[in-house]
């Protein structure tokens, strides 16, 4: 079951560092809610390349953020099964805003992300009011090993009012 509109989320912090081997460019942008990105792609990302995500939570008056879910996908596979998951629904959901490729590998090239919010159709109606962070990361190899290879690791802070 995920929210109705009676949910409101303000998005408040979005940063992004890069392994500058496969990025020129990553600027994100916050504008009345929305989320703006130019990224400039300078070597291709090959099949196997994983994402994990980690989704934490600070309850009203809280200091610390507490991790609420995790997940590790291999994008590649992810994006070629036809099995519907909430990950793959935010996929879509941010490909309708933006030219990023819904298929591996991904091309070197410029992709860009417009205006896009957070539908609240895809936001899981178990989540409480509060402020979340969304930490994101995309790496090739085995997620905390040495061997990982990080291309991009993001922070995104943002706080949900429930109605």
């Amino acid at each position: 079951l995920c929210h109705r509109q009676s949910s409101l989320v303000n998005v408040s912090r979005a940063k992004c560092d890069t392994n500058s081997k496969f990025f020129t460019t990553l600027n994100i942008t916050l504008v009345n809610n929305t989320i703006w990105a130019d990224i400039v792609l300078v070597q291709d990302l090959k099949a196997g390349f994983r994402g994990h995500v980690d989704v934490q939570l600070r309850l009203t008056n809280a200091k610390k953020f507490q991790s609420l879910v995790q997940t590790d996908t291999d994008y590649c596979d992810l994006l070629s099964t036809l099995k519907d998951s909430l990950f793959r629904r935010w996929i879509k959901s941010v490909a309708k805003n933006s030219n990023f490729m819904e298929n591996c590998p991904v091309s070197v090239g410029h992709y860009y992300l417009k205006a896009w919010h957070i539908d609240m159709n895809l936001v899981p109606s178990y989540m409480l009011s509060g402020d979340y962070r969304l930490k994101a990361l995309a790496y090739y190899g085995k997620y905390r090993s040495k061997n990982k290879v990080t291309l991009v690791e993001c922070i995104v802070e943002a706080t949900m009012y429930n109605k």
